[in-house]
């Protein structure tokens, strides 16, 4: 995997783009939290309803922190996640200069507050990737960061 590729700031990744990818990487991370949790509930199964309603926090406390992690690790290490790099867009500095450590934590402590904190944020990051200039969502302004297309 090519890290950090050339990216074209002239060229802003979309709503439509962003959200694929985003479905992409939580079918991604999602999908072996599912069977897992499938699996530990046929175990469970019979037992005492505590042990299914803690399997069921724990594997959604997990995935919210695994999720979160994912982003910050893939965009800081390569400056895109899988779904990205499926859809030919990454994540760079607003001066095109590829992310960092700290960028990538700021733009997705903002992700990780939202997973926990405030979940209905997704529907303010898609009103403002709609309306600004540089179609960044809040998280994307706090790291100075844009999603842009690939080179």
């Amino acid at each position: 995997m090519e890290k950090h590729p050339e990216s074209t700031l002239e060229k802003r990744a979309g709503l439509g783009k962003r959200f694929v990818a985003r479905i992409l990487d939580w079918l991604l991370i999602s999908t072996p939290f599912t069977i897992i949790y499938a699996l530990v509930q046929a175990v469970l199964q019979g037992s005492d309803t505590a042990w299914v309603a803690v399997a069921y926090l724990f594997f959604g406390l997990s995935f919210r922190v695994v999720y979160c992690l994912y982003h910050t690790i893939m965009e800081a290490t390569y400056g895109y996640t899988l779904g990205k790099l499926a859809l030919g867009i990454v994540v760079a500095g607003k001066d095109g200069a590829e992310i960092g450590w700290g960028q990538s934590i700021a733009r997705n402590l903002l992700r990780f507050l939202g997973v926990w904190v405030f979940p209905f944020s997704a529907i303010l990051a898609v009103i403002l990737i709609a309306v600004s200039d540089d179609k960044q969502r809040l998280g994307d302004m706090v790291g100075s960061t844009v999603v842009v297309k690939q080179a």
